[in-house]
């Protein structure tokens, strides 16, 4: 098999596996890409392998991203009181900052992806905010003032932070103040540098605003479609409005892409999109079913060790000459 199919499937794995996992797609991709040597693929093939995920996303969260629409333009007759309409909002209002910092930061973020000792780096900390969130004590239910409270809040519930809710209301992510979805909203910028997983500090951020694990899994998720849009939006401007560069210097990144390389075959392109998309699927229906009853902690564990590990080789070869 030609070398350009087997780095668009090892890729397309990657994406389709990490970016969903709470272990960062980018980190992984530019880690790898320096360790076996390859060249940054062509910012089209890096348009395409977003795509498939954002397609496998949607696809797997169709019916929460229709209600979500729903209610968004229905939420105009009723003052957004429902619990959809309510989301719809709090979707739009955790995207936002994303968008801002991510626009407003991108020369500086473009600079971050030449350095794969960086990346190697900040995974040490996307492990340790999946391991604090873990060992954060939950409210005890004796706090509780009456027993009807206790049945909202029952103890199977993995609510680290929970405040007392009332019986009217919404559940899950919906019934969060404007202020906690925002700040989860403004967690996913950690997933802007290298090595750090959006996915991982929304879902910390979710537990930490005390929705369940998989309630914060799951906004999570629903932030993400917006996000791998968005961040293909941005990337697609650069090709149709591409910017001089030197072909000579190879470190001239986008995300993960050289801006200078020439597109690869089409084939190449829809086979690593086709992988990001399949493996996407998998990643998705395995992780929302791993997080209803297991800690985030064996996610912590991998990224510090990949993390620490490809640290020591990448300052090895740099100190080795």
């Amino acid at each position: 098999m030609d070398n350009a199919y087997v780095h668009a499937i090892i890729l397309g794995i990657i994406q389709g596996v990490a970016e969903l996992f709470p272990v960062s797609s980018a980190g992984h991709t530019l880690i790898i890409s320096a360790l076996l040597g390859w060249k940054p693929p062509s910012l089209p093939f890096v348009v395409m392998l977003h795509l498939g995920t954002f397609l496998a996303v949607l696809l797997f969260f169709a019916k929460d991203y229709w209600a979500l629409v729903v209610g968004f333009f229905t939420g105009f007759g009723d003052k957004f009181a429902k619990p959809d309409q309510r989301l719809s909002l709090l979707v739009i209002a955790g995207t936002i900052p994303l968008f801002l910092v991510g626009k407003a930061g991108e020369p500086f973020f473009d600079q971050l992806f030449s350095l794969p000792i960086f990346a190697a780096s900040f995974l040490l900390v996307t492990g340790l905010a999946l391991f604090l969130i873990e060992r954060m004590q939950r409210r005890p239910v004796e706090q509780l003032e009456t027993v009807e409270h206790e049945e909202l809040n029952p103890r199977s519930s993995r609510m680290y932070f929970p405040e007392v809710r009332r019986a009217d209301d919404h559940p899950g992510a919906a019934g969060l103040s404007w202020v906690k979805a925002l700040l989860v909203g403004v967690s996913q910028i950690g997933g802007l540098f290298p090595g750090g997983s959006r996915s991982g500090f929304s879902i910390v951020a979710g537990m930490w605003a005390g929705l369940t694990r998989e309630q914060s899994a799951r906004f999570s998720f629903l932030l993400a479609g917006p996000a791998i849009l968005g961040a293909s939006a941005f990337e697609m401007l650069r090709i149709l409005k591409p910017e001089p560069c030197d072909p000579t210097v190879t470190t001239q990144l986008h995300g993960v892409a050289n801006l200078c390389a020439p597109p690869e075959p089409t084939l190449v392109i829809v086979t690593g999109f086709i992988v990001a998309f399949i493996t996407g699927m998998f990643a998705i229906r395995f992780f929302m079913r791993y997080v209803n009853d297991h800690r985030l902690t064996p996610f912590a564990y991998y990224c510090w060790a990949f993390g620490l590990v490809t640290l020591g080789i990448l300052l090895s070869r740099v100190h080795g000459g």
